[in-house]
């Protein structure tokens, strides 16, 4: 019997890990991407993700090998597959509404390759009612067919994360929200080869606020833990010891204060959930975003501050932003905090960008050497807690610096061995 035939549509972090998961299931697999050297790197067998993602590299070179999955940029190579897996952005516009775009596009194009009794898995995060309002439309009209009598439509939304990605992707948990229970059951046919965590059945509504739920929750406790980060700065108290000690308390988990939040999810989630919201009133999601958006201008503020105290003329300062990736090891910048540190100090100071797995800077000369980035420095802002900086020296940070300033936005060093070196130290979260 021959193999079933999958496409997975957008091979970024989560469709990279759900084909690479499916070629490696025995499904016959082709991604599908509109970034033709993405398409080229992939079926060269190399992964084009930088940072630290274990077992990724070599489980793609491996199901590329054996003729499992390929990669195109041609979504008629997808004619009457099996299943569709669409793993699509789904950003928010700077007024914080959805922008459905690639999405929209996507359902069309699939809607006029894909054939009888084939399954439609929408992975992409989205705001409540867009499979019935959007995604299933869009693919009858296209295919000419009905949902639910023709063809299968579930929303299973993704749950990896950068650093993460095989390991959520065989072990986590899925929600699969099915039109009807023959897509519910359809679906666990690919599902259940994926994961050896449990699937849990529901319908497209709840499975939609479900994900920007569970991000939005997170989102609101990282901003709990910012505000109380915010207290201890002004009352001289160390947020990570009261953290230490909230924490002794059962049915309690404050969150970790920082510079601020990153990546694609959390940033946009919050506001995907409220978005279809008409009432008016107090928001406590939305305020919470707003807070975690404000804490890289906080961390900003603080550097100036130490320059100040310094009696180093911003103008005349070198700071180093230590870290674009917004997450430990990863290559990850979308939303990155450290880009809205760079911003703020944009024509206003020399601007050196550090990171060890970024391929290209963002807006200022990225330097690859850690030694470099830091010579001359007036300010170093460490803004993302690489495992490299964890074990950086602070003797041979302090001799290649200029002016021996240190703002922690991760708590990566001891501000009181800081200080004893003869540093000028500024943490969130320390008073």
């Amino acid at each position: 019997m021959p193999s079933e035939r999958v496409a997975v549509v957008g091979v970024g972090y989560v469709g990279l890990s759900v084909a690479c998961t499916l070629a490696e299931a025995g499904f016959e697999t082709i991604g599908v991407d509109i970034d033709i050297a993405r398409v080229q790197t992939i079926n060269a067998g190399r992964s084009p993700i930088v940072g630290k993602e274990p077992g990724l590299s070599e489980l793609l070179s491996k199901v590329v090998a054996e003729g499992r999955l390929k990669a195109s940029s041609d979504i008629l190579a997808c004619k009457r597959m099996d299943a569709y897996f669409l793993c699509l952005d789904s950003p928010i516009s700077q007024n914080k509404r959805p922008i459905l775009d690639v999405l929209r596009g996507e359902c069309v194009n699939v809607g006029k390759v894909m054939g009888r009794d084939c399954l439609v898995s929408v992975e992409s995060t989205l705001p409540p009612r867009t499979m019935q309002d959007m995604v299933i439309p869009l693919l009858e009209k296209n295919s000419g067919m009905r949902a639910g009598k023709d063809f299968s439509v579930v929303h299973c939304p993704e749950r990896v994360m950068p650093g993460r990605l095989l390991y959520n992707m065989r072990n986590y948990s899925r929600v699969i929200g099915g039109l009807d229970k023959r897509s519910v059951e359809r679906a666990k046919h690919f599902y259940s080869k994926l994961t050896k965590g449990e699937l849990f059945e529901t319908d497209l509504l709840s499975a939609e606020i479900c994900k920007t739920a569970e991000n939005a929750y997170r989102d609101v406790q990282i901003a709990f833990a910012n505000e109380v980060a915010l207290i201890c700065e002004e009352a001289g108290a160390d947020a990570f010891e009261v953290r230490r000690l909230v924490n002794t308390c059962p049915f309690r988990d404050m969150h970790t204060p920082g510079a601020g939040v990153g990546g694609h999810c959390l940033t946009k989630d919050s506001w995907l959930l409220v978005s279809q919201v008409k009432r008016a009133g107090p928001s406590v999601i939305a305020d919470a975003r707003r807070l975690n958006d404000l804490m890289p201008v906080h961390t900003a503020g603080l550097a100036e501050e130490a320059l100040v105290e310094a009696e180093r003329p911003l103008k005349d300062s070198r700071i180093s932003v230590m870290g674009l990736a917004f997450l430990r090891d990863s290559d990850e910048i979308r939303n990155s905090p450290a880009m809205a540190i760079i911003d703020h100090f944009a024509d206003r100071a020399d601007v050196v960008v550090h990171d060890p797995f970024v391929p290209e800077g963002y807006r200022a000369p990225l330097e690859r050497d850690l030694g470099k980035a830091l010579l001359g420095s007036d300010c170093a802002i460490f803004v993302t807690d690489h495992s490299v900086y964890k074990e950086l020296d602070l003797m041979s940070l302090k001799e290649w610096m200029r002016t021996p300033v240190i703002v922690d936005g991760r708590n990566i060093f001891d501000g009181r061995r800081c200080r004893d070196l003869g540093f000028i130290y500024k943490g969130v979260g320390k008073g």
